[in-house]
């Protein structure tokens, strides 16, 4: 239902018509409905690049719409005068509380008051323009707070700056407008574009997204070490390549693979224990190099060479990072499942190979900032911002999908896990010829997610959902426990054979 109207306004706004949206409180459904309408406007018009920026920056502005318009019925509540100081300042602190307490009550209250908060999109001559309008003034400390917050965000270089001025407290009194100042600067849309204003009862946020997008380079300390991490990388050893390269081969025989694999008994030990994690049985373990050779076949040990070596080469580098790899290996054999469960089988492999990979990226991106990047995933989850990585972009200047990236393109990989990599938390935007394997390997990243309290259902993409028949919520949950319950027998099997 929500995608079949948000196509319908998608299609108005195409055809130069206002498209005008009401509504008295920001729930799920209201920002999920929002997220599908924004994301087919951005793709209408070439800017889908463009979504978790502008959906991130207007879930903001419409918070504090809708928090603006509950301060006024919070006041009204307790007979307080919001333009007496005294009263003013009690409220003020009361209300603080209050907006956290009651949710449920506040949304109730304000269905059944004259309070809502409108947004408009319209189409112009220089690209589109989003408003949100509330039906309540800013008060006199509200405007000079506004200008006082801008100020203050223009003063900083990057996200990173708020991080060392606010990192005592993750809520931060305006933190969000300086998020929004820094999103627009970075993403190229410009903080120029935003206008607040308030006269005649009403106040207005205003967002210019321009036809021309002029994204400036983000220099700072942290994305030049990273780079330099990224640059150090060794490349895969010889012996590794040369498997790959017979393994390609048609005539090589499965004894001279093993025989050569098990010179080298790190190597033997990894291939074992990823030849057991993908799946490829469900009632024995494979306890041997030959065995595994023999039975997953020479595409398939291709793929765990490459898997093998390039945890060596990490696990070598930087710290254990056991949960991100276990988060890799769940989400693989979900990539893989998923593939031969929902009409991709001929992909199933290469699902398997991206999910195992796709948080290459998030490890060096912990080892070289580790205390910025947990801030990061503190503030997404408190304000509830669908996924951390367009904060890691406009914080670090670039986000653990496209360091993940530059590490498969520096081991010069398929393009198909390039691919992957880059966008397993933004499938829309992949290559049209990987958008397969890329959605396989973001639905498996994603349900791990979910399974994590990181993400909900509505957060899916919607063509994602569409391609899988996952559309139905109730389908989409029964296909996610079977999936978690062929995982935990797989691993009991895995186990009790150890």
């Amino acid at each position: 239902m929500i995608a079949m109207k948000t196509s319908q306004l998608a299609a108005q706004f195409d055809q130069g018509e206002t498209v005008c949206l009401s509504f008295h409180y920001h729930n799920k459904f209201n920002i999920s409905f929002l997220n599908s309408l924004i994301t087919k406007i951005l793709a209408r018009n070439n800017k889908v690049y463009l979504r978790d920026t502008v959906i991130t920056v207007l879930k903001e502005i419409i918070v504090n719409a809708v928090k603006a318009n509950s301060k006024r019925f919070f006041f009204s509540l307790n007979n307080l005068d919001m333009y007496n100081n005294e009263e003013y300042t009690r409220g003020m602190t009361e209300f603080k509380s209050f907006i956290v307490a009651r949710k449920e009550l506040i949304e109730s209250e304000l269905k059944k008051s004259n309070y809502r908060v409108k947004l408009y999109l319209k189409k112009n001559g220089n690209g589109f323009t989003i408003v949100v309008r509330n039906n309540t003034p800013m008060h006199p400390d509200e405007t000079l707070r506004v200008r006082e917050r801008i100020e203050k965000a223009r003063s900083y270089k990057d996200f990173a700056d708020v991080y060392e001025d606010l990192s005592d407290d993750t809520e931060g009194e305006g933190l969000g407008l300086l998020l929004t100042i820094l999103f627009l600067r970075n993403s190229g849309i410009g903080e120029e574009s935003l206008r607040i204003e308030s006269q005649n009862g009403f106040t207005q946020t205003s967002l210019l997204i321009p036809e021309t997008i002029k994204p400036g380079p983000i220099v700072n300390k942290i994305q030049t070490k990273i780079l330099n991490e990224v640059d150090e990388l060794p490349s895969f050893p010889e012996n590794i390549m040369e498997l790959i390269r017979l393994s390609k081969k048609p005539d090589v025989s499965m004894k001279e693979l093993s025989d050569r694999i098990v010179l080298d008994p790190a190597l033997a030990a990894s291939v074992l224990k990823l030849s057991n994690s993908a799946g490829f049985i469900t009632r024995k373990r494979i306890d041997s190099v030959h065995d595994a050779v023999k039975i997953i076949g020479l595409k398939n040990l291709n793929m765990i060479l490459v898997a093998s070596s390039a945890r060596n080469i990490m696990s070598a580098r930087y710290s254990a990072f056991k949960e991100i790899w276990n988060h890799c290996n769940r989400a693989a054999f979900y990539a893989r499942q998923i593939a031969l469960q929902k009409g991709y089988a001929a992909l199933a492999e290469h699902a398997f190979l991206s999910g195992l990979l796709h948080d290459l990226g998030k490890i060096v991106l912990l080892s070289t900032t580790a205390k910025l990047v947990e801030w990061i995933s503190d503030f997404t989850r408190n304000r509830e911002i669908r996924t951390s990585t367009v904060l890691e972009e406009i914080a670090i200047g670039m986000s653990h999908s496209t360091i993940g990236a530059s590490i498969a393109d520096k081991w010069n990989l398929p393009h198909y896990i390039i691919e992957s990599v880059r966008h397993h938390h933004s499938p829309l935007n992949s290559d049209a010829a990987f958008r397969d394997i890329v959605a396989l390997t973001y639905l498996a990243n994603t349900l791990c997610g979910i399974e994590s309290n990181r993400y909900d259902y509505p957060s899916v993409e919607e063509e994602v959902l569409s391609m899988f028949s996952l559309e139905d919520r109730d389908a989409f949950n029964s296909f996610h426990e079977t999936l978690q319950s062929q995982y935990e027998e797989h691993n009991d099997v895995i186990s009790s054979a150890s």
